[in-house]
């Protein structure tokens, strides 16, 4: 009973710990505040200044948004490239043979199909692995702006827990 008790208490503290510190966050490519909405250019330049924005800001939102676009178009070439594949061996099988290695001799249609779909997901894997790095050093450029306009505000903290003396509040700014 008591151990119960005492776990209810620690997962009460533990809840009511409440950090104001993230005022800032990142949604996408932009940075919005704790309601949700989205910051202006003006803004970000306010919190972390000119240079910030012009070295850092606009050149990460770049790089997110052509990771976003790579990896999408990475996608759609890996697919692409599957389905001309599979419709290679589709037609080989329609026209016939018996096995695909010699549809591929005989057949120039079977081939360029085989051969467009390999170069297709080659290209496709190949902008999939580029965009992520992209979008992942984009993102942490961003993150590292939204870090930067939230120590731009101060940091302000309020903690409730337990201590060796009984209940602890502390508020620090």
């Amino acid at each position: 009973m008591r151990f119960s008790i005492f776990c209810g208490l620690v997962a009460a503290f533990l809840c009511l710990a409440q950090s104001a510190n993230a005022q800032y966050a990142r949604k996408g490519a932009d940075l919005v505040n704790q309601n949700g909405v989205v910051l202006s250019d003006q803004e970000i330049i306010d919190l972390v200044g000119g240079n910030v924005f012009d070295e850092t800001v606009i050149g990460a939102r770049k790089q997110y948004k052509a990771g976003k676009s790579l990896i999408t178009g990475g996608l759609l070439g890996i697919g692409a490239g599957m389905a001309s594949s599979v419709l290679a061996g589709v037609k080989a099988a329609n026209d016939g043979y018996r096995d695909f290695e010699t549809a591929v001799e005989d057949d120039g249609a079977v081939l360029a199909l085989y051969l467009g779909g390999t170069a297709l997901m080659s290209a496709g894997f190949a902008a999939l692995n580029g965009g992520i790095v992209l979008k992942t050093i984009g993102k942490k450029r961003l993150n590292w702006v939204s870090e930067e306009a939230n120590k731009a505000t101060g940091n302000v903290t309020f903690h409730v827990g337990a201590t060796p003396h009984g209940v602890g509040v502390a508020l620090n700014f």
